[in-house]
């Protein structure tokens, strides 16, 4: 899981090598059947699992739920529902705090309520994620609350196993499958490491050029991430472009043109997705950048631009916040049209172009 590389990567328990960073792909390496993801990626869109799928024959996603008892994934919603839009099979997991089987179970409870919330459908896996490094060393100790977990969560309709690393496997419950971790320097399937686990997870710094980020994946041995849920929706085989905008639209283009390519945007909006990207915090509103599969680098509005009208500018910016841009950003010239897609490029100083969709700033 991404919170790996947090707690784990600097005492080495699931790496093999320190320059794990440095991963090497060629023809051998493990097939990406699965990707899993939270909050450390951001919202993610079913265009961007379509891309997946179709260009690295990802079948199956697992989303964080939630941790302990009290903290919820928010990105876990949208993440299902995209993954069901996009036609994979989809699958949750809990970061487990607890070290007793009393506070499991209590975990539990809490992990499959949130889960219901999020659409997590009945029959899927919400798997066990057990890393802190306190646990890890009870040994086999851990064995009993991993169970006390999975059975839970099982008595309400879910499937489950435990995830951790290679290296701590005795933490999972003796003669149970589970999913391993072990990042190597240079991953190859020919290696079949771990195969007579569910899965095994090679890798936390895979990319894809419909996303932003790196995130973890994982070659399936046997069906288990892939049976129980119904794939019932299959969208379209397309991927993101840039600009991303809707359907053509040249009235607001023409608008701005007899109003001598100037603009105005006093105008508060919603952040719908917030990253780090390209070395800096930005937002995208799905209606300035034309719809929910925008792109980063050619719709992402830098947070600098924004002044925060939900908390001010003095707390973080979080996702559903109302936002507008900042004096001085919030009125200018259009630096380039783009008819045939209704998109309009600012240059916005050293953050460079920025595209908007042209009706959409019309209207700020």
């Amino acid at each position: 899981m991404n919170i790996l590389k947090r707690a784990l990567v600097t005492a080495g328990a699931f790496l093999a090598f320190a320059g794990v960073g440095q991963l090497t792909v060629h023809a051998d390496t493990p097939r990406v059947d699965m990707v899993d993801v939270s909050n450390h990626n951001g919202q993610m869109t079913a265009p961007e699992f379509v891309y997946m799928r179709n260009n690295y024959g990802v079948k199956a996603i697992t989303t964080k739920i939630s941790e302990g008892t009290t903290f919820h994934d928010y990105t876990a919603p949208g993440n299902i529902a995209s993954a069901k839009q996009a036609g994979l099979y989809i699958n949750g997991y809990h970061f487990l705090s607890s070290t007793t089987v009393a506070g499991a179970i209590a975990e539990a409870d809490y992990a499959v309520r949130m889960a219901r919330a999020d659409g997590l459908p009945v029959g899927a896996v919400l798997a066990v994620d057990i890393e802190n490094s306190y646990q890890l060393s009870m040994g086999s100790r851990m064995q009993p609350v991993a169970t006390a977990f999975e059975n839970r969560v099982r008595a309400y309709g879910y499937r489950s196993t435990t995830y951790t690393g290679g290296y701590s496997s005795s933490v999972s419950p003796a003669g149970e499958k589970a999913w391993l971790a072990q990042y190597l320097y240079d991953p190859s399937k020919a290696m079949g490491l771990y195969h007579q686990e569910h899965a095994y997870q090679w890798s936390s710094s895979q990319t894809f050029a419909s996303s932003y980020g790196r995130f973890d994946v994982s070659v399936l041995y046997d069906n288990f991430f892939t049976a129980g849920t119904d794939r019932n929706a299959i969208v379209p085989n397309v991927t993101p472009s840039k600009p991303v905008v809707n359907k053509p639209d040249t009235s607001a283009i023409k608008q701005f043109k007899n109003a001598g390519n100037r603009f105005t945007a006093y105008k508060s909006f919603r952040v719908d997705k917030i990253a780090y990207v390209n070395g800096m915090w930005q937002a995208i509103n799905y209606d300035l950048a034309g719809g929910k599969d925008a792109s980063w680098t050619a719709n992402g509005i830098p947070l600098a631009m924004l002044d925060n009208v939900t908390r001010g500018n003095y707390r973080a910016t979080r996702v559903g916040d109302m936002v507008k841009f900042k004096a001085g950003y919030n009125h200018g010239t259009i630096d380039r049209y783009s008819a045939g897609t209704n998109g309009v490029g600012i240059v916005e100083g050293r953050y460079g172009m920025i595209w908007y969709n042209a009706k959409a700033l019309l209207n700020k």
